[in-house]
């Protein structure tokens, strides 16, 4: 035992869950300490990409038939 009251193995075993749960955190999306749960559900109307996202569509260039393709496969107009 060491001076904490805990044996040094199952200190080292929750440091490296933590540290793990810190680097694996980013790849999921989650803030693996945060107690929010966050809304269920599907994302409100109209929302999507900001105006200044390298993939937002514009309105004014037409689909390409691969585009449409996969637009159809989706069940969008």
């Amino acid at each position: 035992m060491c001076p904490s009251g805990r044996p040094f193995a199952l200190r080292l075993l929750r440091a490296l869950r933590r540290s793990l749960t810190a680097y694996g955190a980013p790849y999921v999306g989650v803030d693996p300490w945060s107690t929010d749960t966050g809304a269920c559900g599907p994302p409100p109307e109209g929302s999507g990409p900001g105006a200044a996202h390298p993939e937002r569509v514009r309105p004014d260039v037409p689909l390409t038939p691969s585009e449409r393709a996969h637009a159809r496969e989706l069940g969008s107009p």
